[in-house]
């Protein structure tokens, strides 16, 4: 079962005997994929969706490619290359990240860099975007 813990997204095992994972830790871990995702937790990705509809109300894809791009923000504001960033992230070129970071936040990859060296940390193409971050995520 799919839950929020203390602001944390954790998986609940149905049986007591094992702890309940981060399951934020465990998309880094799993290089942002569901099907890793699954074989880890030992469930089928049928049963992983139904789970994240019921609990977050989207798809595990859609929650990944936003941990995804949560995380490339991270990495960004701590002043990292972009190239190296999209090679941490498990992008196979810099053009695909630079792609997947514009549609995500409508914004290209060198303009957050530049906003965030302002110390802009909300331009307003972040802005639709923060509400249901802030509700199903947490930072890492």
């Amino acid at each position: 079962m799919v839950r929020l813990k203390n602001g944390i997204v954790v998986y609940e095992y149905t049986r007591r005997s094992q702890a309940p994972v981060n399951l934020c830790e465990l998309a880094q871990d799993c290089a942002y994929k569901v099907s890793r995702m699954t074989e880890a937790l030992c469930i089928s990705s049928r049963q992983l969706e139904r789970h994240f509809q019921k609990a977050l109300g989207v798809s595990p894809k859609y929650w990944m490619r936003m941990q995804r791009m949560i995380r490339a923000r991270q990495l960004i504001r701590e002043g990292n290359a972009l190239k190296a960033i999209s090679l941490d992230l498990g992008f196979s070129k810099y053009d695909k990240f630079a792609q997947e970071l514009k549609s995500f936040y409508h914004v290209s990859p060198l303009e957050m860099v530049a906003c965030e060296r302002r110390n802009c940390y909300e331009p307003a193409a972040f802005a639709s975007r923060r509400e249901f971050v802030a509700e199903n995520t947490v930072a890492i």
